[in-house]
């Protein structure tokens, strides 16, 4: 897929991808050499978000690394690993607003053989991030205990 700085030069080549509808003109595309983004049909504005097992497309100030940091089973965040679901989709975008979603560790069953044997005991450790239909997070990757609260007191205040 080609981009002209952040946006797509030719709508056309989205057909040489892989593209899921993820609500109001959001798309998440990924091409052929394994990378994914996220596309705005309406202005053409794309952000690259995951290369290959890894979560290039965002800054160090769009994750809350010092919460993170805190956190157990968190050592997939800093290097920014993408090791057991992705990065999904929360929500769809509604009222240009959508949520990610990061799985930095599954919970500790998904490591047990049939038996039981080596799972671990701990729960998933899921961490979201909220943009806008610009692409531009506008709260960074973290912890968050309500994601249904938090998006709609976002969304009712934007």
């Amino acid at each position: 897929m080609k981009l002209n700085g952040d946006y797509l030069e030719d709508m056309a080549q989205l057909e040489q991808c892989k593209c899921y509808e993820w609500g109001e003109n959001i798309l998440r595309v990924f091409d052929q050499e394994g990378r994914g983004y996220i596309v705005n049909k309406a202005t053409k504005k794309a952000r690259l978000i995951d290369d290959n097992g890894l979560l290039v497309g965002f800054t160090d100030d769009e994750i809350d690394f010092a919460t993170l940091d805190q956190v157990p089973n968190s050592h997939n965040a800093r290097p920014r690993r993408i090791f057991y679901a992705g990065i999904g989709r929360w929500d769809d975008c509604q009222n240009g607003i959508f949520a990610l979603c990061w799985m930095l560790y599954p919970d500790g069953q998904y490591f047990a053989d049939s038996d039981g044997y080596g799972g671990e005991d701990n729960d998933e450790l899921m961490v979201y991030c909220v943009m806008n239909d610009n692409l531009e997070v506008i709260r960074p990757f973290t912890v968050v205990s309500d994601m249904r609260a938090l998006l709609k007191k976002i969304r009712e205040t934007h």
